[in-house]
């Protein structure tokens, strides 16, 4: 499975322009455990929370495989 991770810029979220996009497995793992040291918010919403904790978990996994790609 490919991981990607692609910049974009503009005034507005409609307005942005994809400007780069990289597959370096020790950028994608960089930017995965830097997301994964970020505070996560605490909400009432269980809805949310389950999204969270899932997103959460992906990142773990992202971070993982990509760590093990260049062996």
């Amino acid at each position: 499975m490919t991981t990607f991770l692609a910049l974009y810029r503009g005034k507005t979220v409609a307005d942005a322009k994809m400007v780069a996009v990289t597959a370096d497995p020790e950028l994608v793992a960089a930017v995965a455990a830097h997301l994964l040291d970020t505070p996560h918010p605490q909400g009432d919403d269980p809805v949310l929370t389950t999204i969270e904790r899932g997103r959460r978990a992906a990142l773990r996994l992202i971070t993982r495989e990509t760590g093990h790609a260049e062996e």
